[in-house]
């Protein structure tokens, strides 16, 4: 898990909504969604936060190549509605990659630097289930849900899922 700390002191300059498409989901809640981002002096990489995909609880890192095409913020909300209504068989599964570094829902991480990282796990459970990224003025968190990952910042997202967590134990954020 000492993976994370490469990201303290990195400023964001790029920042992506990396999304599995929610075919046939009832709620935003249930979406598989993660955060890319790319960092000022490392224009061609792309560090994706997620949940691994194997055991669908501990927080990794992967460092990936820029998408070869990304749909726009804009196109965020109508896009998961069509995969959510299960209705369009055009649409083509595969990961979907939304830069959303212009949105002003993410005005307060782009162009920030990450001044602190958290692990977050349960009491009595040693294994970290999620990440807390933090800006001077905002912070992301990043969470496993039912169908991989989920995000949250204090703009974006704001389900309160970490409160699911406080069912297993006491939640326990562990800085790096």
């Amino acid at each position: 898990m000492n993976e994370f700390k490469i990201l303290n002191g990195r400023i964001v300059e790029k920042l992506f909504l990396i999304v599995w498409p929610p075919w046939g989901e009832a709620h935003f809640s249930d979406i598989d969604i993660s955060f890319g981002f790319v960092f000022k002096n490392e224009p061609d990489k792309l560090y994706k936060v997620s949940v691994d995909k194997d055991e669908l609880w501990s927080p990794r890192i992967w460092v990936e190549p820029l998408p070869d095409f990304n749909y726009s913020w804009e196109d965020f909300y109508n896009r998961m509605k069509k995969w959510m209504n299960a209705k369009d068989d055009t649409l083509i599964f595969g990961l979907e990659y939304y830069e959303v570094t212009k949105s002003d829902l993410f005005s307060t991480i782009v162009g920030s630097e990450i001044v602190k990282v958290e692990l977050i796990s349960v009491s009595g459970n040693s294994e970290p289930f999620g990440a807390k990224i933090y800006f001077e003025d905002d912070f992301i968190i990043s969470l496993p849900n039912s169908d991989g990952n989920i995000v949250e910042t204090s703009k974006f997202n704001k389900n309160d899922s970490i409160n699911w967590f406080n069912k297993l134990g006491e939640v326990i954020y562990l800085k790096l």
